[in-house]
């Protein structure tokens, strides 16, 4: 397709099941693992060049093209999860922003940080981290296969000088929490609820006016179908008076170019206040354009084709497979684990599929289906005829 019928193509879109031509890695595989990483658009790719051929053979000014750039984000990524502009903070990744929360927040020797024992590592490291530098006490709660009951979270909180809760709103194995239930739990037991979005950001609906977390953080390689090494976080107001900025840039002060040797350590009053100076320009091009895409479409919309899809891959499973995520409306999500009725042929059914050129992924020792908006049930049935092909 032509850079200028991508463009037109883009500007049009009104409908998931014409997205598929924005993605031809769609038609060299069958991929369903945006659970680990997603393919570019080609409208992503035709802003990248467009922004390599401009910033190559012209005198650009790059510093008004990132804080340009920088500003549309922040109104967009705002309106994904229904926050204020002033509310969203520009990171390298979800990592980043969990550490912004994890270093800054105001805490005392002996409080408490609590997670899932089956938490994706960057949570984890962030707290353990905490615990070296500030004597912040770990606490794991009991999981199975990434679910946590809402019970035993009120144990761990009911029992223990727990100052903050942090989840993923979807497990990497696919268990979606109940953010609002899990917020009403740590307001009742007086700690903070922070909220790795990573897997859910852009697909699954998200109002942050409606959980009230106390923090969220987002990357771009999954779900958002973006360059590495950037993402957003939300802060809410109330918050920026106890989380301390703790990497400052001149991004984060008032900072005046014309006479930037007169050093004033003033904070800027939105999220800024917690941003690095140097931001990671081919990253927000294309966020930016997957942002958009996203609010296009409507995340209740992908939400719905994602678990179609889903739906069709549940009723199609022969038994020789068994299903092991929750499918229950209030817990599932965009992601899917099953596996062999013998799961140690897991390994074995996996590499079998790749080399049918069909691609999911294997986690913890489960198989895991994560489709996305270029997939349909073409790619379903392909898994699914894949899967029968191999003998176990």
């Amino acid at each position: 397709m032509k850079e200028k019928n991508v463009k037109k193509k883009f500007r049009e879109l009104d409908d998931i099941s014409d997205t598929r031509k924005l993605f031809p890695m769609a038609e060299s595989c069958v991929y369903l693992d945006s659970a680990h990483y997603a393919p570019y658009s080609l409208e992503t790719k035709r802003r990248l060049r467009e922004y390599i051929e401009k910033f190559t053979y012209t005198n650009d000014n790059l510093s008004v093209f990132n804080n340009s750039i920088m500003k549309r984000i922040r109104i967009l990524a705002a309106k994904l999860i229904n926050a204020d502009e002033s509310e969203i903070i520009i990171t390298g990744s979800t990592t980043h922003g969990l550490n912004i929360f994890a270093n800054g927040i105001r805490l005392s020797e002996g409080d408490c940080a609590a997670y899932a024992d089956s938490e994706f590592p960057a949570i984890v490291y962030a707290w353990m981290n905490q615990e070296k530098l500030r004597g912040i006490r770990n606490i794991r709660i009991p999981s199975v296969n990434g679910v946590i009951k809402p019970e035993d979270v009120e144990n761990v909180l009911r029992n223990n000088r727990v100052r903050v809760l942090t989840v993923s709103s979807v497990e990497f194995l696919g268990f979606r929490n109940d953010l609002a239930e899990l917020k009403e739990l740590c307001t009742r037991y007086g700690a903070y609820l922070v909220v790795d979005a990573i897997q859910s950001a852009g697909v699954v609906p998200m109002d942050v006016k409606k959980i009230n977390p106390d923090f969220l953080a987002a990357g771009s390689q999954k779900w958002m179908m973006s360059p590495a090494g950037i993402g957003f976080s939300y802060i809410p107001e109330r918050m920026k008076k106890v989380i301390e900025p703790t990497y400052v840039s001149t991004m984060s002060v008032k900072y005046n170019f014309e006479n930037f040797l007169d050093y004033k350590l003033d904070f800027n009053e939105d999220g800024s206040a917690y941003e690095n100076s140097t931001p990671n320009t081919l990253g927000m091009i294309g966020l930016e354009s997957s942002l958009e895409l996203f609010l296009k479409l409507g995340t209740d919309n992908i939400f719905r084709h994602i678990k179609k899809l889903l739906d069709v891959f549940a009723v199609g499973l022969s038994k020789r497979f068994v299903i092991e995520s929750d499918m229950s409306e209030k817990h599932r999500s965009n992601i899917l684990i099953f596996s062999c009725a013998d799961k140690s042929k897991n390994a074995y059914v996996h590499k079998e599929l790749e080399k049918q050129n069909i691609f999911i992924a294997l986690r913890e020792g489960f198989l895991r289906v994560s489709p996305h908006i270029f997939n349909n049930k073409k790619d379903i049935k392909a898994l699914l005829g894949g899967l029968e092909k191999i003998t176990l």
